[in-house]
């Protein structure tokens, strides 16, 4: 949490391994057969829903099946170019293509992973598809050359005649759901169908599982897409119901991880599955596991039982399990064994300390457990959660105001009694352990969704606590927070939560987000928990992570940075209101910008809409489904003492708030200064194409700015996302965008934050 990253990871992890080969073991999560070697450079994951052995696939187009023939499958057409873009196809579907040039050719390697049956035995089967498109004037012998145990779906001829797209298709039996019957033959795998039937089902089954769950469109486009892609991910990386972190590095469960991840999924609106994982949760922590068990999720076990019972309503599974959640609940004011009854010393951030994050975390604990007593009707264990809380809170307020008055401290220490500094990791240069109360602790945003009482230094020392934090980092660009040490860490999206109970940084969730995005990928839409390095690399466009510790992808990470970007656009809280708008960037108002969300899960079952359309200095948001009980409080970042007038509802304009009662469904908020945004500079298209591929560069194809195109090795001519390469070409200027300043003038494109 210090993420327990060097934790489990690091120090810890280096002991624990230690002591298992001093004991003649070593540390193993699965069985002994998945030995195919792992790229720990790059690597995402493909595969099935709950699948056994996940499959991991890399940037050159290789991937490593981890059962069956334990191998490494190759493809001896790719020679290390200078350039290739790798990414998934549809933008976030689990098929990983490599693409890039050879002998004035695009060549492009796919593989996905699809669930087949047969004899009734069911299967993951990785399908691969390499693609060569000759865009030159004479013939080329491009072979694909695989290695490592694929069988071929066709066989056709390596010459590849000009003009002419060529597909070759493989197929190789992956995994089969941890049981031990036979394997496929190579007949019955070559008859189970070719690579469009399986790529058309496994499409269509992640489409399915995404219409489940919360709708999110907004400005920027692969924060969508990473968003999709985060929770498709999270299912290949389980071992059927359990919600394992990773697989290349922590391929198990993890306590306050597992709380974490159920959570996001819960609140995203992932429930038909809820009775399966709920039961997984770890109600100990066991001492003797230092690896996995942490006192925090012990602490935090309670709050995804809450959000079950609050979005379902399912109060007979809660109760059926609510001896166990008493119990647990419990264990709070037995471990509030700290100085002056704070929480005891763990080793939460790395070494045993009296830790921010974790009094935060039994705070939390108690707000939930008080939500499922009452909603249950045992008045006694309700009336029991309140009083532990306030005492609880009254000693962590009164702890930390000591150690931030007697040490002059303009900011929240990341440990109840000592300040921040080269003795503990929070004061370590570019560690990001300085904010780990900030996400893990949940208690700041959270909390106050819960019922909690935003009072107190933890709540008042958040802006500066981010000010302080920022101005020790070194020689780190804006919105990340360090890794541990390093440049940033899966976990940095999730540092930005607390930002939404703070007056200045309630983008900074997204900022942080965009930040992983632009910057610090280690595979698409897939980032090391700890991100040592970044750079260039011949991976286009951007800077990726050259350096990265624990594992990825890392789903612990991901579901921070999806719960903070929808928390960000809509939360439910304990009043029955619903906030929208929270988080939501200035540069998401510009004109024309919507930011939306749908299918979003509210108490009882129900689902509503949310949608933020900008026009000049109106800001309308549109409500749909259904009504949420306690109405809906607008509340945009923009709109702090900048309130000219509102449609419906009752305006703050010093809070920025429009409360619109329930039932409203529409209202137009006019701003008195509308954004004002600040020009970047202009832009460089022939780099942008070049840099996604389009290796012929840029072209007008008209005499408008809107006539740009990116010209392909084809030749064909492509529609450029000239946001994207305000991006690109400004990776630090998070929410960056384009503008044209004149329709009928192609130069006058600028980039504006």
């Amino acid at each position: 949490m210090t993420r327990p990253t060097t934790k489990r990871r690091g120090w810890l992890a280096t002991a624990v391994a230690a002591a298992l080969v001093l004991a003649g073991s070593s540390p193993v999560w699965h069985s002994a057969d998945a030995r195919a070697a792992v790229t720990q450079h790059d690597s995402a994951s493909i595969g099935w829903e709950g699948d056994y052995y996940g499959v991991l696939t890399h940037k050159d187009g290789s991937f490593d099946v981890h059962s069956g023939p334990n191998t490494t499958v190759r493809f001896g057409i790719y020679n290390n170019p200078g350039r290739l873009q790798w990414f998934n196809a549809g933008g976030y579907y689990p098929a990983l293509t490599t693409r890039f040039e050879r002998d004035n050719s695009t060549v492009s390697i796919t593989n996905l992973g699809d669930k087949v049956t047969i004899g009734g035995r069911d299967f993951v089967a990785v399908y691969s598809r390499v693609s060569v498109v000759n865009h030159d004037t004479v013939a080329h012998v491009l072979d694909p050359a695989p290695t490592g145990g694929t069988l071929a779906l066709n066989r056709p001829s390596t010459t590849v005649q000009p003009g002419q797209t060529t597909n070759f298709d493989y197929v190789i039996a992956a995994d089969r759901f941890g049981q031990g019957y036979a394997w496929p033959t190579a007949a019955e795998l070559l008859a189970a169908g070719g690579y469009d039937a399986h790529y058309a089902h496994m499409t269509s089954y992640w489409d399915g599982k995404l219409a489940q769950i919360a709708q999110i469109q907004v400005p920027d486009p692969q924060l969508a897409n990473a968003y999709r892609a985060g929770y498709i991910t999270t299912n290949l990386v389980k071992d059927g119901n359990r919600l394992n972190v990773g697989e290349n590095g922590y391929d198990a469960i993890f306590n306050h991880d597992l709380v974490g991840m159920l959570v996001q999924l819960l609140e995203a609106g992932d429930l038909n599955r809820a009775r399966d994982y709920l039961p997984t949760l770890i109600s100990q922590d066991d001492p003797n596991d230092i690896t996995r068990m942490y006192p925090d999720g012990t602490w935090k076990y309670n709050w995804p039982w809450a959000v079950y019972l609050r979005k379902t309503g399912d109060a007979a599974f809660v109760r059926d399990n609510f001896a166990t959640i008493r119990q647990t609940a419990h264990r709070i004011e037995t471990d509030a064994t700290g100085p002056g009854g704070i929480m005891k010393a763990t080793v939460a951030v790395d070494a045993l300390g009296y830790w921010t994050v974790d009094n935060q975390s039994a705070l939390l604990g108690l707000l939930t457990y008080r939500y499922i007593a009452t909603n249950l009707g045992d008045t006694a264990e309700a009336s029991w959660a309140e009083r532990t809380y306030s005492k609880l809170l009254s000693a962590v307020n009164a702890r930390l105001n000591t150690t931030i008055s007697a040490n002059g401290l303009s900011y929240l220490p990341c440990a109840m009694d000592v300040p921040n500094s080269s003795a503990n990791v929070c004061g370590q240069t570019n560690n990001g352990n300085w904010a780990s109360m900030f996400l893990f602790g949940r208690w700041a945003w959270d909390g106050q969704l819960w019922g909690g009482d935003p009072a107190g230094p933890m709540i008042s020392l958040i802006d500066t606590t981010y000010d302080n934090g920022f101005s020790r980092l070194s020689n780190l660009p804006e919105h990340t927070f360090g890794g541990y040490p390093g440049v940033s860490s899966a976990y940095n999206a999730g540092y930005g939560s607390a930002g939404l109970a703070s007056s200045r940084y309630r983008s900074e969730g997204i900022y942080g987000y965009q930040y992983l995005v632009q910057n610090a990928q280690s595979a698409p839409f897939s980032w090391w928990e700890g991100i040592q390095s970044v750079g260039t690399s011949n991976w286009s466009p951007g800077t990726h992570s050259t350096g990265g510790s624990g594992s990825s992808p890392h789903m612990w990470g991901q579901a921070n940075a999806s719960k903070v970007l929808l928390d960000s656009l809509v939360a439910e809280k304990l009043d029955g209101s619903v906030i929208v708008g929270r988080g939501l960037p200035n540069q998401w108002l510009r004109d024309g910008a919507t930011s939306s969300v749908g299918n979003y899960p509210i108490a009882g079952g129900r689902r509503m809409g949310a949608s933020i359309t900008a026009s000049g200095a109106d800001v309308r948001l549109t409500l749909t489904g259904s009504a949420p009980a306690g109405g809906v409080r607008f509340e945009v970042p923009a709109f702090i003492g900048n309130i000219a007038r509102a449609s419906a509802g009752t305006v703050d304009s010093a809070k920025g708030v429009v409360t619109l009662p329930p039932g409203t469904t529409s209202v137009t908020v006019t701003l008195a200064r509308p954004p004002v945004f600040t020009e970047k500079g202009g832009l460089d298209l022939q780099g942008y194409c070049t840099s996604i591929g389009a290796v012929n560069g840029v072209v007008l194809a008209g005499t408008t700015a809107y006539d740009w195109r990116c010209v392909t090795g084809t030749g064909a001519r492509v529609v450029m996302d000239l946001d994207d390469a305000c991006q690109r070409q400004h990776p630090h200027e998070q929410a960056i965008f384009s503008r044209t300043t004149a329709v009928a003038d192609p130069q006058s494109w600028k980039c504006l934050a």
